[in-house]
């Protein structure tokens, strides 16, 4: 007897040693994921929302068969510069193969661990605190099974919050999502009870809101998949201006990926639309694109991030879109193009109780080339396009008539001014042939292709539209060079020699440090500080000047000393992914990316100060893909 108590006492000891080893294995493998995790989290992090947002181990103790993890959050939305802006996380974690809590729970699956998330109070969430009872506004539980997939289940607490005569009431959320490993993919909804924001002027209110996603990441770190938001009811109220309310709101965007094109389709509904109690209908929208370069679009999508990154620090009396950004936002567009992309719109739908408008649109785009100072496109880029529009007469009697109500104007004299309306705009839609009245409804139908544009298969010379364009559009959106820089030629004019003065002017306007030096053929080489940009060195080289002055040929190169060898992997899929540089491993196993500028038959300044914006750019990027590579 006293044996098999004994051997049974063993054998249980025995087991409590071996899960007690395994535990602490996990919390050993689990800690070091965590140091890689928040790497890769902080690059996504980078990419969209630029390098103002970042999230740091702040600490981690690791015992036997717990450990407790503190994060720091930091980014640039605090307006009083006194209190340092950062949320602090705790996370209690349970590790595996099979944390109590979760067996206690009926799960019975191997988990690496599992983990109750907490905000921990400090100066900039006291507030926060306060309107939540003194209570962590979120609570967490996250499960994280052997591949590395974790489960997320997350809970918002309610809250009734005043700052600055601002009333914010919250109804709270709960999150369920599961995310990939190295956050590959994402699956999961969150939904919000309510949301009401107030001031006594006006105020915003939202019921039922419910965001779902079902995406990975592609090859040019966009979401492929996926997302959209459903919310129940919408209401937006302002003294002395139209209540307007609408509900049973949808918007959905999927985005496809094949090789280096996207294509995908936007959808938009709005189920019911109310102005001041009166019933406006509903309205629908689908959108669809296809052959969208990838590379562009990422760039377009950066550009886009970094601008809200931006809003959201920036003093009231800066510009929020500088001349920089507007230039790139040109050069993608021109990228863009060279993929021949097509756009539709089937249909634009607007249904009132009167009537229904309805549009369709078909649209062909072909390249486009920018002008010398970068900004638009020097031609038209549309190589075809079919838009047909269908107007019921008594949708826009009532739009007339409500608009003439609202200026203060009484029934009758609402009803006398709208037929006067209706009759003025049915006269010049006859006489300038815009479209034909088919029964009560209006009809038109345009097209361009071969350079020709039709109304109702009538031709319209194109200087006709233009001219119209000119007379309706205002003057500032039509100027194409401004009195400063008609005064300044100097960066307007061709550049036809790329000689190292024309590249220092604009190393210098952008505060790089560089040193002017000749390499071994004797062709002038810029020898630029890389800075905090993540390269070992960085060189402008100019090609051919010691036999040629023209000097046309231009050569930048980043070279890269990794502590870790280079995997050919890594360039290989940055060249997959990015036209502008290429990127390869040189004989002494540094990474490099090189780019060419070529200035044969010109250049423009602001294009060639945009090219080498982009080139510094992608230095960067490119850092933070081998930081991530080197991780795994």
């Amino acid at each position: 007897m006293n044996r098999k108590l004994i051997m049974a006492g063993s054998a249980i000891a025995l087991a409590i040693a071996t899960y007690a080893g395994v535990s602490f294995y996990a919390g050993i493998r689990l800690q070091s994921e965590t140091d890689r995790a928040v790497e890769m989290l902080n690059t996504h992090l980078s990419r969209k929302w630029s390098d103002q947002v970042q999230i740091s181990l702040d600490s981690y103790t690791r015992g036997v068969f717990t450990s407790e993890a503190t994060y720091v959050l930091t980014f640039p939305s605090s307006k009083d510069p006194s209190i340092r802006p950062e949320i602090i996380f705790t996370n209690q974690i349970q590790h595996g193969p099979f944390p109590i809590k979760e067996l206690l729970s009926g799960h019975v699956q191997p988990l690496m661990a599992s983990m109750r998330t907490v905000i921990e109070p400090n100066p900039y969430t006291q507030a926060l605190f306060g309107a939540s009872g003194g209570q962590s506004f979120f609570d967490g539980i996250t499960t994280i099974d052997m591949q590395g997939v974790s489960t997320l289940k997350w809970s918002a607490r309610a809250l009734d919050y005043t700052q600055e005569a601002t009333r914010s009431k919250f109804g709270g959320a709960n999150l369920l999502a599961t995310v990939g490993p190295d956050f590959s993919s994402s699956r999961g909804t969150l939904k919000i009870e309510s949301l009401n924001v107030s001031d006594g002027k006006s105020s915003i209110d939202l019921q039922g809101a419910t965001i779902q996603t079902d995406t990975r990441i592609g090859s040019f770190d966009l979401n492929i998949g996926t997302s959209g938001v459903a919310i129940d009811r919408l209401t937006i109220a302002r003294l002395e201006k139209p209540t307007l309310s609408m509900g049973k709101i949808n918007s959905q965007l999927q985005l496809n990926e094949k090789a280096s094109l996207l294509n995908g389709q936007v959808t938009y509904e709005i189920g019911s639309l109310k102005i001041n109690q009166k019933d406006w209908g509903n309205i629908s929208l689908t959108a669809r694109y296809d052959q969208l370069d990838g590379t562009a679009l990422k760039s377009l999508t950066d550009l886009n991030n970094s601008l809200l990154t931006r809003s959201l620090n920036i003093s009231p009396e800066a510009d929020l879109v500088t001349t920089a950004d507007l230039k790139q936002f040109w050069l993608g567009i021109q990228s863009i193009l060279k993929g021949n992309p097509g756009f539709r719109i089937e249909p634009l739908l607007w249904s009132t109780p009167e009537g229904e408008i309805r549009f369709n649109l078909k649209t062909e785009f072909g390249p486009a080339s920018t002008p010398a100072n970068g900004m638009g496109l020097a031609s038209n880029p549309i190589t075809a396009m079919t838009a047909e529009l269908e107007v019921s007469k008594p949708v826009i009697t009532g739009l007339i008539s409500q608009s003439i109500l609202n200026s203060g104007a009484s029934a009758a004299q609402a009803k006398t001014r709208t037929d006067k309306e209706i009759k003025s705009l049915l006269d010049l839609v006859a006489q300038l042939k815009l479209g034909k009245m088919e029964g009560d409804k209006f009809v038109s139908k345009l097209t361009f292709e071969k350079d020709v544009f039709k109304v109702n298969g009538h031709a319209i010379p194109l200087e006709a539209v233009k001219a119209h364009i000119i007379a309706t559009v205002p003057a500032a959106w039509l100027i194409e060079e401004t009195s400063t820089t008609q005064d300044r030629p100097d960066e307007t004019a061709e550049i036809k020699h790329l000689d190292p003065s024309v590249m220092a002017t604009i190393l210098t306007a952008a505060d790089f440090n560089f040193e002017e030096t000749r390499d071994e053929q004797g062709d002038p080489l810029l020898k630029v500080s890389p800075g905090n940009s993540g390269a070992a060195k960085i060189d402008i080289s100019f090609i051919g000047c010691a036999t040629d002055t023209t000097c046309e040929d231009v050569l930048l190169r980043a070279t890269y000393s990794p502590d870790k060898p280079v995997a050919l992997k890594v360039a290989n899929d940055w060249n997959i992914r990015n036209r502008w540089a290429r990127a390869y491993v040189n004989d002494k196993n540094e990474a490099v990316i090189e780019m060419d500028i070529n200035a044969y038959g010109g250049i423009g300044h602001d294009a060639l100060e945009a090219m080498v914006n982009t080139f510094f750019k992608i230095v960067g990027d490119f850092s933070k893909d081998l930081k991530t590579a080197n991780k795994n």
